[in-house]
């Protein structure tokens, strides 16, 4: 038995490259924001803007999963809800969303896009499964 549940319905990866631009829905300013790790469920990013807990956010993402095979940067679009303020990180504020819009083709394909980064990420390190 797990000592700590894993809380997360989706896995996560920080082995892609993700950029994106980001508005407040109600707003028609974009900002830039880098994407630290991304899963089918949500993203954390960092911003220089200042956002709150509950903000209602739209991204224009571009995604590059840096895997053989796949040599187009993915371009998606996806609104979710600021549900942690992260502090700050290399003088950016660092916040974690949850998608709340995602066509459920684009939630597939990053589930499985990760799942197999992840998956070949582990097989070329000499990490064992088994190794704590």
């Amino acid at each position: 038995m797990l000592a700590t549940p894993i809380n997360r319905q989706y896995v996560r990866t920080d082995n892609w490259s993700v950029t994106a631009s980001v508005s407040k829905s109600d707003s028609a300013e974009w900002h830039d924001a880098s994407v630290l790790d991304i899963a089918a469920g949500g993203l954390l990013f960092l911003t220089d803007s200042s956002y709150e807990k509950g903000d209602l956010l739209r991204f224009d993402l571009s995604i590059d999963p840096m895997t053989p095979g796949i040599s187009q940067i993915i371009p998606m679009k996806v609104a979710g809800i600021i549900t942690d303020d992260r502090g700050v990180r290399d003088g950016k504020r660092a916040f974690s969303v949850k998608f709340t819009e995602i066509s459920s083709k684009d939630r597939i394909r990053i589930d499985e896009l990760v799942r197999m980064t992840n998956y070949m990420y582990k097989l070329d390190s000499n990490m064992d499964y088994l190794d704590r």
